[in-house]
């Protein structure tokens, strides 16, 4: 009877260890389980926009459903994104690969990637990073590739709307 009680203690505390674990386990992040459309989102396909502008080249997407931070939002939305090497989830270094002869190594550039949030249907410079804002259902966001100070935004007019 000793014996069997220990083993059932036993059992029982190898189940509670069993799905602690199993709580614990790595989840596909939502970023990857999105899907996404050409355009921006709207009440009938709700989701976060994503507008980016190289160079006057704009690509409008919609991460249909998504939920999560800002840079994971570029993979929803269907953009590639690589960082710079010593900020990799901070820094925009290329989108869908370009500018293809940027060097990610931190080196002094004037050029760069500024990211954009809308207010009130206004475009502004963004006052966290994409790793730390947290992206809400019917907004819009924004990356403009800045050759220079000059650099004229040709980003869409943010038509934002309420998912509930």
């Amino acid at each position: 009877m000793k014996i069997t009680f220990a083993i059932a203690a036993g059992l029982a505390a190898l189940s509670i260890s069993i799905t602690g674990c199993a709580t614990s386990a790595p989840s596909i992040p939502d970023a990857k389980r999105a899907s996404w459309i050409d355009g921006a989102c709207s009440a009938e396909t709700p989701g976060v926009t994503l507008a980016v502008d190289f160079r006057g080249d704009v690509s409008t997407h919609c991460a249909i459903s998504f939920q999560g931070n800002s840079w994971d939002l570029f993979g929803a939305a269907g953009f590639e994104v690589r960082g710079t090497d010593k900020y990799p989830t901070a820094f925009a270094c290329q989108i869908n690969q370009q500018p293809a002869d940027a060097a990610c190594d931190d080196s002094a550039s004037s050029a760069y990637w500024g990211y954009y949030i809308p207010t009130d249907g206004t475009w502004g410079y963004a006052t966290t990073g994409a790793s730390d804002h947290q992206t809400v259902c019917g907004t819009w966001e924004g990356w403009v590739y800045m050759d220079s100070e000059k650099t004229v935004s040709k980003l869409p007019a943010p038509t934002e709307f309420d998912c509930n």
